[in-house]
């Protein structure tokens, strides 16, 4: 007994054993939050080989499968127009294959199969269907689809932010981008939009009403009602609300900007107090 449970934990499907083929559709490079659809399915897909096809009208879609494939034990087929899928179901999809010992299925858009298996045949024909978690092989086209998936995708994104210790306040009304790194500790109010590679340190609050593109905000600093656009705010800052713009801009430790100003193509040292109605920089 104890001999065949050692074996069965032996038993598994390494990472090096597969192969990804993604088609590259035609609306692949659709941004959702910042990140094109194809990347998505990629993300889905990253701890395996990957391999991206251009989806040719004149070749069958076997054809163009059977020109694409390696040697790797077992190959997946999949399409860009599929960004809502995880690495929990693309996963679960392999898995049903290799325990369950099938030669190939077919996905709702796509396939798992042994690849040795692969290379007797000459075309599709009756095959098991796997449907795993049918509702992330949603294809996306419309769109009112597209706008589906990016909530979708958003509230994904929030979810794994709370669960890594990142506080919201009424996470319904906060957007947060694809390429956006907030860390553990900060807390984020309603109406607040993040977006480019704009990184959050621990520890911050982001009131209402921000606006912050490809910045940095330092630990422990707060700001509010701004429009923070590729800037540094360093550490334990205040930003008051209703500063109309800071932009292209660094911010040193422990500052203090009041209210109504315009701060463009600047240098504030630490240590500094900025009171309101006032233009700096070019």
């Amino acid at each position: 007994m104890v001999e065949t449970t050692t074996k069965l934990k032996e038993i598994k499907l390494e990472n090096n054993m597969v192969q990804v083929i993604i088609f590259k559709m035609k609306n692949a490079d659709v941004t959702l939050l910042e990140k094109p659809m194809i990347n998505w399915v990629e993300d889905a897909t990253e701890k395996f080989e990957i391999k991206v096809v251009e989806f040719s009208t004149s070749k069958t879609e076997f054809e163009q499968i059977k020109s694409a494939i390696t040697q790797k034990p077992y190959t997946m087929v999949l399409y860009s127009f599929c960004p809502l899928l995880t690495q929990k179901n693309v996963e679960l999809c392999l898995d049903y294959v290799f325990f369950k010992g099938e030669k190939i299925i077919k996905l709702p858009h796509g396939y798992v199969f042994e690849t040795s298996f692969f290379n007797t045949l000459n075309k599709f024909e009756n095959m098991p269907e796997f449907s795993a978690d049918a509702s992330e092989f949603l294809k996306i086209e419309t769109e009112n689809e597209i706008g589906y998936a990016t909530e979708i995708l958003q509230r994904r994104i929030i979810q794994n932010l709370i669960l890594n210790g990142v506080k919201f306040i009424n996470p319904s009304n906060v957007v947060i981008n694809a390429f956006a790194c907030i860390e553990s500790g900060a807390t984020i109010y309603p109406f607040n939009t993040l977006s480019g590679d704009t990184v959050i340190k621990k520890d911050a609050v982001l009131k209402e009403g921000n606006t912050i593109v490809s910045s940095e905000i330092g630990a422990g600093t707060v700001v509010a009602n701004s429009i923070i656009k590729n800037s540094t705010i360093c550490s334990n800052c205040i930003i008051y609300p209703f500063n109309t713009i800071l932009e292209n801009s660094f911010v040193g430790a422990n500052c203090v900007i009041k209210s109504y100003n315009k701060i463009s193509n600047a240098y504030v040292g630490e240590n500094t107090n900025i009171e309101s109605f006032n233009n700096i920089g070019k």
